[in-house]
């Protein structure tokens, strides 16, 4: 898997104009090693997209939206994804995008390593909003 972590070059442009806003319907989708996601993405994809029993295609609302100021940057948040009971075979990274805008690329996940699930609860935990450790950092 092809897999680089970020805000996508599209969401940032995006956000500039005005296009994404907190109350809108956020997803995260999970991906195998077949897929390619860096933040050139500019939609949600279904290639490489993750199958297998709980999972549906397009992924998991996302909750808890939150833009924290941390010094210089800034960092995009969520809470934490869950799936309740599910297979999957080694999901390796996650792409959040805007349902409510067409589906529209907001970020790559990568996950620490390929990870599975059989017919149990699967987690993806977004880390501290800090210009340090946060996933989707603007400095």
């Amino acid at each position: 898997m092809s897999c680089t972590p970020g805000l996508c070059t599209r969401y940032l442009a995006d956000a500039l104009r005005g296009v994404h806003h907190e109350d809108d319907r956020y997803m995260l989708a999970l991906y195998g090693e077949s897929a390619q996601l860096d933040p050139s993405l500019t939609d949600y994809t279904a290639k490489g997209e993750m199958v297998g029993d709980g999972y549906k295609a397009g992924g998991v609302q996302l909750k808890g939206f939150e833009v924290v100021e941390d010094g210089m940057a800034v960092v995009l948040t969520f809470d934490d994804a869950h799936w309740e009971r599910v297979t999957l075979t080694r999901a390796c990274g996650g792409l959040v995008y805007n349902a409510s805008k067409r589906n529209l690329a907001v970020g790559v996940v990568k996950l620490a390593q390929p990870t599975s699930s059989t017919n149990g609860a699967f987690d993806v935990f977004f880390p501290l909003p800090t210009a340090a450790d946060g996933l989707f950092v603007i400095t």
